[in-house]
């Protein structure tokens, strides 16, 4: 099931990366930093939920810390560049 879950939102992400250049017309910087956000945050869930699983809340919270919030700066980083560019 997590692995379905996890498709389905690498799938969504993609879909919403896509529309979103419709809208603003990313250039490189922007796709680089969008995609690698994107990857972190998507292994940063893959990671906690399969710690959980495994009995390790430990692991589950440090992943949180260790990629969570890096994907969360580089998603921010790219919000600026598309936003500094229009």
């Amino acid at each position: 099931m997590l692995f379905f879950t996890l498709g389905v939102i690498s799938t969504l992400s993609l879909i919403a990366m896509v529309k979103w250049n419709k809208i603003y017309k990313f250039d490189w910087k922007a796709w680089f930093l969008l995609g690698l956000g994107f990857f972190l945050m998507i292994f940063c869930l893959a990671w906690s939920v399969s710690s959980v699983l495994e009995g390790e809340p430990r692991a589950a919270s440090m992943g949180m810390v260790v990629f969570g919030l890096p994907s969360l700066v580089l998603l921010a980083l790219a919000r600026r560049v598309v936003l500094k560019k229009q």
